[in-house]
C-alpha cells in the first residue's frame, strides 16, 4: 500500500511538474523577444573581463598545453568541468547565463602533460536547435518568438551547470530534469537517464527535477533532490552505478521557486530553504525570485534511513547557491558552512553582466558556520573574507572536515581573483590572490593519498588581457606559493560552474 502510494504522489509529481518553476508558462505565454547581442558587444569593447560570458561558436579540438611549472607526478586523470557555453544564435542573445547550453571541458592529465578537449553537450534541444540554426524553444527568461510548445522539462534540459561520474560514464546536471549521460572519453551524449528503470520506480522518475548538486557519500552513494513547484522536494539515494536504492517525497511547503543546493551528514540529508519567494507580476523565472528578509531561512534534518523529517530548524533571513559540507556529532549537533549571500541580487547579477550592465555586478557572500543543537537552537558566525565555490576533500563529504576551500574577492567586481581555505578550528587561512586581470573559477580538492590538508587543488582561470585560459595545480597545503604548475590553453573558455576530478 505504501509503494502504490509513495508512486501515485510521484506520478501527480511528473505530470504537473513538466517545467522547473515558472518554466511552466513558457508554451502559453505571448511572446516578447528582447535582442541584447549588440548592447552586450558595445558592453564587452569597453569591459574586456565580460569575454568570459561571450558566445562559443565551436566545439574545441584536442590541445596539448604549454606547462608553467611542473605537474606532480602522482597526479593522473582527468579533470571535468560544465557550463553554459552556447547563449546566442542568430540575433538573438539570451537575457541569463542559466539559460546557455552546457559545454564540457575535458582536460587529461598524464605523464606530467595535459590535453584539453572542449565539447557541446548534444542534449535534444541542442541537437534541435543545431540543425535548425536558431533557438526554437524559449528559455526561463527569454521568450522566443514562434517557439515550439514545451512538454516536459528534458525537452529544454541545457546540461549545463555539474559534471560528475557514475559507473563508468559521465553525467552532466541541470537543475530541473534527467541527468544527461556522457561518455567519459569521447565525451559523446548518449542519452537522459531513467533513474527508476529497472527498478520497483520503473517510469515514476522519469524527467522528475534532479539538481546539479548531487553529494557523493564516502562508501560511494549518490544523494540528491529535485524541487517541483508546489514545495514537494523528492530525495535521491542511488548507488555508485546510478541505480536506485531509495527515494523519498518530502512536503516542505517551500515556494521560493529556486533550491540550489543541500547537504549531507552520516545520519542525515538537509534540505535549506532560502528567503525566497517568487513575485509572479514579474516577467521571467528567475526575474521573479525574490528575496524577503522578514522570512527565516529553514532548514529540514531528513534520516536518510526513513527518508522522513525529523527536525526543522528556523535560522535568520539568508540565501545560499552553494555550501561546503555537513556533520554530525555524536550528541546529535549538526555542523555547516554556507556561502551566504545578504539577498539575492547574485542571480540578477547573472543576467546584469549578461546584458553587460557592468555598473550592477558586484555581490559577494561570506562564509557562514551554523550549528543546530538538538534542542532547536543554534549558533552562526561569519568569518573571513568573501567566499563562493566552497569545497572539502571528497573522502570526507559528510563527515567532519577541517578544511574548507573556496574562492574570494580582493576587488574585482566580476568574478572572484583568490583561492582561499579556512582551517575551521583554527580560523587560520590561506590565500592566493591571482591578480586584477583573472576571473578564476572554482577549484576542486585533489587528495591522492586521502589525507586532509595534503594533496592538490585544481581549477580554471580566465586571464583577461591575453584572452586565454589556464587550468592551476596548487599544492593544498601552501596556497600562497602559488600554483605548482599552471597549463596554458591558446583561447578563453566560457566561464563555467562546477566540475570534478577522475583519477586515473
Amino acid at each position: 500500500m505504501q509503494r502504490r502510494q509513495f508512486l501515485k504522489g510521484m506520478s501527480v509529481i511528473g505530470a504537473s511538474s513538466m517545467l522547473p518553476g515558472a518554466m511552466n508558462a513558457l508554451a502559453s505565454s505571448a511572446p516578447v523577444v528582447v535582442n541584447i547581442k549588440q548592447q552586450f558587444n558595445q558592453a564587452l569593447a569597453q569591459h574586456p573581463e565580460l569575454i568570459g560570458f561571450a558566445n562559443v561558436e565551436a566545439n574545441f579540438e584536442p590541445q596539448p598545453l604549454t606547462i608553467e611549472g611542473r605537474i606532480p607526478a602522482d597526479l593522473q586523470g582527468v579533470f571535468y568541468r560544465n557550463g553554459p557555453g552556447k547563449y546566442e544564435r542568430g540575433d538573438i542573445r539570451y537575457l541569463h547565463a542559466f539559460e546557455g547550453d552546457g559545454m564540457l571541458q575535458r582536460f587529461e592529465i598524464s605523464d606530467q602533460k595535459i590535453v584539453h578537449r572542449g565539447q557541446f553537450i548534444n542534449t535534444p534541444k541542442f541537437a534541435k536547435e543545431q540543425q535548425a540554426q536558431r533557438f526554437v524553444y524559449s528559455g526561463p527568461d527569454t521568450k522566443i518568438a514562434h517557439a515550439l510548445p514545451v512538454t516536459n522539462a528534458d525537452m529544454v534540459n541545457t546540461a549545463n551547470t555539474n559534471i560528475i561520474a557514475v559507473g563508468d560514464d559521465l553525467w552532466a546536471l541541470w537543475e530541473g530534469g534527467s541527468p544527461s549521460q556522457i561518455d567519459r572519453d569521447t565525451m559523446q551524449y548518449t542519452q537522459q537517464v531513467n533513474l527508476g528503470a529497472g527498478s520497483k520506480y520503473e517510469n515514476s522518475l522519469k524527467g522528475l527535477p534532479f539538481s546539479a548538486h548531487p553529494k557523493i557519500d564516502p562508501n560511494g552513494d549518490i544523494w540528491n533532490f529535485g524541487l517541483h513547484p508546489s514545495g514537494q522536494v523528492v530525495i535521491y539515494q542511488l548507488a555508485a552505478n546510478g541505480k536506485v536504492k531509495n527515494v523519498g517525497l518530502i512536503n516542505s511547503q517551500y515556494r521560493g521557486g529556486m533550491l540550489h543546493d543541500f547537504l549531507i551528514t552520516d545520519k542525515s540529508v538537509l534540505i535549506i530553504l532560502p528567503s525566497l519567494f517568487v513575485d509572479k507580476a514579474i516577467e521571467g523565472n528567475f526575474a521573479r525570485t525574490q528575496y524577503n528578509r522578514d522570512m527565516s531561512m529553514s532548514v529540514l534534518v531528513i534520516n536518510k534511513q526513513s527518508l522522513k523529517v525529523t527536525k526543522r530548524f528556523e535560522l535568520p533571513a539568508g540565501f545560499a547557491f552553494h555550501y561546503g559540507n555537513a556533520w554530525e556529532e555524536a550528541n546529535g549537533t549538526i555542523h555547516f558552512d554556507a556561502s551566504l549571500y545578504p539577498n539575492v541580487d547574485v542571480l540578477h547579477k547573472l543576467a546584469n553582466v549578461m546584458q553587460g550592465m557592468m555598473s550592477q555586478a558586484s555581490v559577494k557572500a561570506q562564509t557562514a558556520l551554523f550549528s543546530l543543537y538538538i534542542d532547536g537552537t543554534y549558533d552562526m558566525q561569519t568569518v573571513g573574507d568573501s567566499s563562493e565555490f566552497p569545497r572539502v576533500c571528497d573522502h570526507l563529504v559528510g563527515l567532519k572536515n577541517q578544511y574548507l576551500y573556496h574562492l574570494s574577492a580582493k576587488s574585482s567586481s566580476l568574478w572572484s581573483d583568490t583561492l582561499s581555505s579556512l582551517h575551521i578550528d583554527t580560523g587560520a587561512t590561506q590565500h592566493y590572490h591571482f591578480g586584477d586581470d583573472y576571473l578564476v573559477e572554482e577549484h576542486v580538492s585533489v587528495c591522492p593519498k586521502g589525507v586532509e590538508g595534503s594533496g592538490y587543488l585544481m581549477g580554471t582561470a580566465l586571464h583577461v588581457p591575453s584572452k586565454r585560459t589556464c587550468l592551476n595545480i596548487f599544492a593544498a597545503n601552501d596556497l600562497a606559493s602559488g600554483p605548482l604548475a599552471r597549463a596554458w590553453l591558446s583561447h578563453h573558455l566560457p566561464l563555467g560552474f562546477h566540475g570534478n576530478f577522475v583519477a586515473g
